[in-house]
């Protein structure tokens, strides 16, 4: 079953040269001239291609091809001595529009990475920032051509150290929480039995000035609540 010949729109597998690539570069400044300037249609400009050559042939629409200094094998691409509008649209759709519209894409994708930095707080969980850029960076390398490929990886693995520095700061930052959290309860703690201290040494001076001394049961219930201790160790008998 013979391959589909891809459509106007639609991309290449291959990139492969087309026929009026291998025309001088004045020729395609010709051809995007009298479609973009002036505005002409394919048919125009193949008829146009046909006519005998003119130096000046945006003012007196001379033939924009100087057919005489074409090298023979790309002259026998072109027997007839004109470019056919089928090629032109071809060349057209292939070298500029679908060129252009991927550089409008990329363009927004460019927006995207910078919105995405421009918004994300990075201090706070940045996880789902870093997958969302990491997703693009591989869509971009999907897209990208054969000579792009090498770029956009590249950058992606400039975007994984960056990920794994700003993780290690991350993790760090949160063992100094930790750490700040640990020092908190041990101040807490050292308050808690200040005030318990104070609170048992105030009921044992109370006690002692009305000429009571301490019990066993005072002095279990110091030990439990300032220090934490369970009850005294019976004497041996």
């Amino acid at each position: 079953m013979a391959t589909r010949r891809p459509r106007i729109g639609e991309r290449r597998r291959k990139n492969q040269p087309l026929k009026i690539d291998k025309l001088p570069a004045a020729v395609h400044d010709a051809i995007l001239h009298l479609r973009n300037i002036e505005g002409l249609t394919w048919q125009q400009i193949e008829e146009q291609s046909n006519r005998p050559y003119s130096e000046k042939w945006k003012q007196d629409h001379g033939g924009f091809v100087d057919w005489t200094r074409i090298d023979l094998p790309v002259l026998e691409l072109f027997p007839n001595l004109r470019i056919p509008q089928t090629n032109l649209l071809r060349w057209y759709d292939l070298r500029v529009a679908q060129v252009r519209n991927q550089a409008l894409i990329e363009s927004e994708r460019a927006r995207e990475f910078a919105a995405a930095f421009a918004h994300a707080n990075l201090s706070d969980g940045n996880s789902s920032v870093i997958n969302a850029l990491r997703d693009q960076v591989f869509d971009l390398i999907q897209s990208a051509g054969d000579g792009d490929k090498g770029r956009f990886i590249k950058g992606l693995q400039n975007l994984t150290l960056a990920m794994t520095r700003m993780q290690r700061v991350e993790l760090q930052a949160k063992r100094v929480a930790v750490d700040e959290r640990r020092v908190k309860a041990l101040e807490d703690d050292i308050e808690l039995k200040r005030s318990n201290f104070e609170k048992e040494t105030n009921a044992a001076a109370v006690k002692a000035r009305k000429g009571e001394g301490l019990n066993e049961d005072d002095i279990n219930r110091i030990r439990e609540r300032v220090f934490g201790l369970g009850p005294a160790p019976k004497p041996a008998a």
